[in-house]
């Protein structure tokens, strides 16, 4: 999944004020054009797709910080990007992915 962020990039994950002017370490990625990959990010993230949250390609995004390590990997071109199929599962409210398990 392309990581597509450029200039000013903030996570969109309840309690997260990562943004890639604050850690430019960090990398930013797009929601998944898969609808049911989707609905599993936005189900794991505690938020409802609506009037309060919608997903709008190329300026919603969730960091780096969320997925676990092993769905992180390098492109050839050096480029963060995750894994096809990957869920972000690290939170603030499970203890960053501590004994968390998605259904």
């Amino acid at each position: 999944m392309l990581n597509t962020c450029s200039a000013v990039c903030y996570c969109s994950v309840p309690l997260c004020s990562n943004s890639k002017q604050k850690f430019p370490y960090l990398s930013f990625h797009n929601f998944p054009v898969d609808a049911k990959v989707r609905a599993c990010w936005v189900k794991a993230m505690r938020r409802n797709e609506g009037p309060d949250f919608k997903i709008l390609h190329g300026s919603t995004f969730v960091c780096s910080q969320h997925f676990a390590q092993e769905d992180i990997y390098r492109s050839p071109s050096g480029r963060s990007q995750i894994k096809r199929g990957a869920v972000p599962s690290k939170f603030q409210w499970n203890d960053w992915g501590k004994g968390r398990i998605l259904d």
